[in-house]
């Protein structure tokens, strides 16, 4: 998708005089030869290795008291250093695709060795001590395949080892300092093994990993409202990607990826603010429908130009709230048929109104 949109843009600027001819053609290849996205084949290769992966765990569960345990310890670690032998040989041979599937297989079977071997000689542990296991294994092998799919896996493992603590805590008085740390040890090196591998979902996970983190710090430490910290940071945070930039250097870039976080940030703080209200009255809830739609709409003035992740996250905000007003002020009087009626012709409005936006942004990025 990327490289069509390059194309389109490569041949405008060639028809503009920007490039002369026959220079398209080389900075395709280039990008082709630089291009580390997935294929199809690689796309069905990791599916596979899923399927393979549940495959190897549904036999060992099945036949769980037929093969002795020294037998199934043996297997799993052959599995797991085959898929890592399999994973080498891929990557000396250039297949990135094979290498990540192997490495999907190999954690697969590394979680469900973990399991099965702590289930079998009883093994005393909870649910956050495996998936920290789990996401400690994923970490290693990222950092060791430069492995975006491994990235992936260990930011989503340290979400699942941040929710069972938070489950675990939640029943007992205090939540010991090593929780806190685990956590916020975990976002920075997913942190690192995303940009290892330049991953950028995983530099997403590590974000809203530390994100989460300060919410829950924020919630078992103080007496203040998350969605009001989380919106204040929000807006800093915006606030200084957009118009302070120049305090950090050339760290971060003038609507960039600050900016982008901190508008998220901050409309979810609000949203949040919205949805934890005990018995609002009717205008109550209006004011601040009315405040996060018109923040909706500052940010995309300010940075919605030049910024996607902003722009998409402020249209998405913009429609939920827009909906939320409808139904609350008007889905008590109008039949069903009349409300759908009414949403669709909301979110045509909208539609059209977003329209209307990116041709203005793209009349200024081609002004520019």
């Amino acid at each position: 998708m990327f490289r069509r949109y390059l194309s389109r843009e490569i041949d405008q600027w060639t028809r503009n005089g920007l490039l002369q001819p026959g220079q398209g053609d080389i900075l395709l290849a280039d990008h082709d030869r630089r291009h580390t996205g997935f294929s199809l084949s690689s796309v069905l290769a990791v599916l596979a290795a899923v399927l393979f992966g549940a495959a190897v765990i549904a036999l060992i569960a099945a036949n769980w008291e037929l093969i002795p345990r020294l037998m199934r310890v043996i297997c799993i670690l052959v599995f797991i250093a085959g898929g890592l032998v399999v994973a080498a040989l891929a990557l000396r041979r250039g297949s990135g695709g094979l290498a990540e599937a192997a490495l999907v297989f190999t954690l697969l079977c590394y979680g469900a060795g973990v399991a099965l071997v702590g289930q079998m000689y009883h093994l005393s542990g909870d649910e956050a001590a495996f998936m920290l296991t789990w996401a400690l294994a994923a970490l290693v092998v990222s950092l060791s395949f430069s492995s975006a799919m491994a990235a992936i896996g260990a930011g989503l493992l340290g979400f699942g080892y941040l929710f069972a603590d938070l489950s675990i805590f939640d029943a007992r008085p205090g939540v010991p300092v090593s929780a806190y740390v685990t956590v916020l040890a975990l976002a920075l090196a997913t942190g690192l093994s995303a940009w290892r591998s330049r991953s950028v979902i995983a530099g997403h996970l590590s974000a809203l990993l530390l994100i989460c983190w300060m919410m829950w710090i924020v919630y078992d430490t103080t007496d203040l409202e998350p969605g009001y910290v989380l919106a204040a940071l929000g807006a800093a945070a915006f606030g200084a990607g957009s118009f302070l930039p120049n305090l950090f250097g050339n760290a971060i870039a003038r609507h960039g990826v600050l900016s982008a976080y901190g508008a998220v940030m901050l409309l979810s703080g609000l949203g949040l603010i919205q949805a934890m209200l005990d018995n609002p009255s009717l205008a109550v809830e209006l004011a601040l429908a009315a405040l996060i739609l018109v923040m909706s709409v500052a940010l995309l003035a300010v940075a919605g130009g030049e910024n996607r992740l902003v722009r998409r996250f402020a249209y998405f905000a913009f429609a939920c709230e827009t909906v939320y007003v409808v139904s609350e002020t008007l889905g008590s009087l109008l039949g069903s048929s009349g409300f759908l009626f009414l949403g669709g012709l909301v979110l045509a409005i909208i539609a059209f109104a977003v329209m209307k936006i990116e041709k203005r942004f793209k009349k200024a990025e081609g002004r520019s």
